[in-house]
């Protein structure tokens, strides 16, 4: 891995340091404050203390590093915050300017010394269980997810950045351009989840327009469901990966169920959900329709 990736079906999985760096003084920031407070955190939680043998400068420079993030970036979640999907940006770009680069180079030596060569091997072992999954599920679970947006796979590399810590969801995803960021230490992520992950997180560069066609059937009524098209995008990336695990023989439960997600946030969407896109999945009706049912079902309630 490092600069130049494991690459997969258009996916290069990377490891960069000042991606982890980055993500890693966010995720400080909010392990170093009162757990009383009554915010929730954005940020995962670090999966191992930042225990080192530092020197007194080195602490003092780490401790002002965390400190720069808890006043200025930790508040903000890292895709909805502002600013923060250009400062991600920046980073993959290498083009960061201003006080953060600043911040992160006086950091810098700290990290690359006590804590990145841990990380790196977590990132990349993570991946290196994460290939063979995919390799053996074939290019097919690519194409079919794709398909179900009426889309081709990606014909031009898609950037997955690995990190040690990531957002308290473990990943996120912008797409524009396309960019996944995945976590290698969130604990809802292992195993054959990594897989449905990896999915979901691509079905967000296919999805706007399953958001859009979502706001143009609900009408005024859209305002009222704003997450139910990403409820859906959970089902589908979850019953693709079912399926081609069903197919050799492994009984695996998707992530909405597996998390307790789906009645954890999107109780009411159960029935909706599952009533008018499992048969969208099985390819007894097309996507208007699921959406037409979905709609006329969340009216009668």
């Amino acid at each position: 891995m490092g600069s130049e990736g494991v690459v997969l079906q258009q996916l290069e999985f990377v490891s960069d340091f000042w991606l982890n760096l980055h993500h890693v003084l966010y995720a400080a920031a909010w392990d170093g404050r009162p757990s009383g407070r009554p915010v929730r955190r954005p940020a995962g939680a670090l999966p191992e203390p930042l225990d080192g043998p530092l020197t007194q400068a080195e602490r003092a420079d780490w401790e002002l590093a965390v400190g720069y993030y808890d006043e200025h970036l930790a508040d903000r979640h890292l895709l909805f915050g502002d600013g923060m999907r250009a400062l991600n940006a920046a980073l993959v770009a290498g083009d960061l300017a201003g006080e953060v680069r600043a911040v992160l180079q006086s950091a810098a030596p700290v990290y690359r010394r006590h804590f990145w060569p841990g990380h790196d091997a977590a990132n990349r072992q993570w991946v290196s269980e994460l290939m063979p999954r995919l390799s053996d599920l074939g290019p097919h679970i690519f194409t079919r997810l794709a398909g179900l947006y009426g889309e081709s796979w990606f014909t031009e590399p898609v950037r997955v950045d690995i990190v040690r810590v990531a957002s308290r969801e473990g990943a996120y995803t912008t797409a524009g351009p396309p960019h996944i960021t995945i976590s290698s230490s969130d604990r809802d992520g292992q195993g054959w989840v990594s897989v449905e992950v990896v999915l979901h997180e691509s079905s967000h560069i296919f999805g706007g327009g399953l958001r859009r066609e979502f706001a143009h059937v609900l009408g005024s009524a859209a305002p009222h469901h704003p997450q139910l098209w990403h409820a859906v995008l959970f089902y589908l990336a979850g019953g693709v990966t079912r399926e081609a695990l069903a197919g050799k023989g492994i009984d695996y439960v998707p992530y909405l169920y597996a998390t307790g997600l789906l009645e954890r946030a999107w109780p009411s969407y159960r029935e909706p959900v599952e009533s008018c896109w499992q048969p969208f999945l099985d390819g007894t009706i097309n996507r208007g329709e699921a959406l037409a049912r979905t709609v006329d079902v969340l009216r009668t309630r």
